[in-house]
């Protein structure tokens, strides 16, 4: 077979792939035979002496979380006078009022909360923060964004890691309450759960950089001030200062055995608005940051890594070029070729992945561990269709990274199905992107699906349902984004 343009692209999609799926089987063997971390002693700490901790809340508009948030927070343990609360919050709804009430409710607990409102959100999230640090001597800053819900134990358990003075963070796992709501949130559970139980475990236990995901850690003042402190140029400011703070020398823990309870996007508008923003944040960070990294003293392992992790967005344009070109490319190639030889490799190591990878995370958190890796490993063609229409939108998000410095850090709306969504759709150009990538989602499945009928037809079987689990990869994304506007489209 010739090299035409259209198979020479491909082999390139093809390895481009193989590649990035090698790195993720690397980090499953370095999690398979990582050292698992020591806790630290959790008695409690009722010294007066103990540290100062500022316990900092970011809120934008979270009327239907609020209350719980602030049920959660007031009640972590730490010694009296050593633990203050701020609402950092820059609401512009009836979030405010619900905050002065719940403390106007509970005087007792008022006694060491801050309610803290600004201007304007100069900043947005970023700007929070870093004003709030302005309004407090405090040492040690815990993070959580509104939908968490730390135990009361939290400070007891994660701040004697502090005890070495260079840890600069230490942050725990993410949970989900939510998690079984619907196929939304167990998609997104299993592919979060990757992500907090196998790479942050995996990247911390070999003493590779890894990022404070943005809540449910707590940072130390020093390490925040010597790594240049919140900055809002780009839309995911823990992944900046995670990677300056670590180029500073700061050490960064991993607490991948205590979890804090969060909530899952409900809503498909929701979801995609998130990954948008990690993704978008992720490029920026990597044009801000690699140079950088690659410049300084630190290992080359480190070095490595970083880079891998930095460029991790950029498998989004290949995975939605390959979906493009996979109908014109089984027309063009015969039934048996050594081109689909190739193809074949790198579709079991992304198979792989997504099912021994994700049973060992899931064989952590299940008590039912065969039951859930068979659930998984059944549903790994899904699972891998539904990341791959993701990449739609996520590919928008890497051109936007590639040329955006900053940008407005939209929230993802919590409170479960009851959360509207109307206000990631408060600018003309977010809905016509939200529609844009849904028209896309919707053309590119119909031609797999197109593609499906007629291989099916001409008695090319393995390629029809290939094709077939794709388009449902596809439609179904495009399906949940229409019908997720249905209840409240505040359009």
């Amino acid at each position: 077979m010739s090299f035409s343009p259209l198979v020479s692209t491909y082999l390139v999609l093809v390895v481009g792939m193989a590649i990035f799926a090698t790195h993720k089987i690397k980090m499953l063997a370095i999690y398979l035979r990582r050292r698992p971390v020591k806790p630290a002693p959790a008695s409690p700490n009722t010294s007066p002496d103990a540290p100062l901790v500022c316990v900092q809340c970011p809120v934008y508009n979270e009327p239907l979380v609020i209350d719980a948030l602030l049920d959660s927070i007031t009640a972590l343990r730490w010694p009296a006078g050593r633990l203050e609360i701020q609402l950092l919050d820059d609401s512009t709804d009836d979030t405010t009022a619900r905050i002065q009430a719940w403390l106007n409710r509970h005087p007792g607990r008022a006694t060491f909360v801050r309610h803290v409102r600004r201007e304007k959100r100069s900043g947005y999230k970023a700007g929070a923060l870093a004003h709030g640090m302005t309004l407090t001597r405090a040492e040690f800053f815990p993070i959580f964004d509104a939908d968490f819900r730390p135990a009361p134990d939290f400070l007891e358990s994660l701040m004697p890691h502090f005890a070495s003075p260079d840890v600069g963070v230490v942050q725990a796992r993410w949970e989900f309450a939510n998690r079984k709501a619907s196929l939304l949130t167990r998609f997104q559970g299993i592919f979060l759960d990757a992500h907090f139980i196998v790479e942050q475990a995996a990247r911390h236990s070999a003493g590779l950089f890894f990022n404070f995901n943005g809540t449910a850690g707590i940072w130390r003042r020093a390490a925040l001030e010597d790594g240049g402190g919140w900055t809002s140029d780009t839309v995911t400011e823990d992944l900046d200062l995670s990677y300056r703070a670590q180029l500073r020398g700061w050490r960064f823990v991993y607490r991948g055995d205590y979890a804090v309870p969060s909530e899952l996007p409900e809503n498909m508008a929701a979801f995609k608005s998130q990954q948008h923003r990690w993704t978008k944040g992720g490029i920026q960070v990597m044009r801000k940051q690699l140079g950088a990294i690659l410049r300084s003293d630190v290992p080359a392992r480190i070095k490595r890594e970083a880079t891998w992790h930095l460029l991790v967005g950029f498998i989004h344009p290949l995975l939605i070029t390959f979906a493009a070109l996979l109908v014109p490319y089984f027309l063009r190639v015969p039934a048996v070729s050594g081109w689909l030889g190739i193809a074949q490799p790198v579709a079991l190591t992304f198979t792989l992945w997504a099912t021994v990878g994700l049973y060992v995370a899931g064989r952590q958190l299940q008590s039912g561990a065969w039951r859930e890796a068979a659930v998984i490993i059944l549903a790994a063609p899904l699972i891998l269709s539904f990341g791959l229409a993701m990449s739609v939108t996520n590919t928008i998000a890497v051109i936007e990274g590639l040329f955006q410095r900053g940008g407005e850090f939209v929230r993802t709306p919590k409170g479960g199905a009851l959360a509207a969504v109307g206000g990631i759709f408060s600018h003309l150009r977010r809905r016509a992107l939200f529609v844009g990538t849904t028209l896309i989602e919707v053309a590119l499945g119909l031609v797999m699906l197109a593609g499906a009928i007629h291989f099916a037809e001409i008695d090319r079987e393995s390629v029809a349902v290939l094709l077939g689990f794709k388009a449902a990869g596809f439609l179904g994304l495009a399906a949940l984004s229409v019908h997720g506007l249905r209840p409240r489209a505040a359009l």
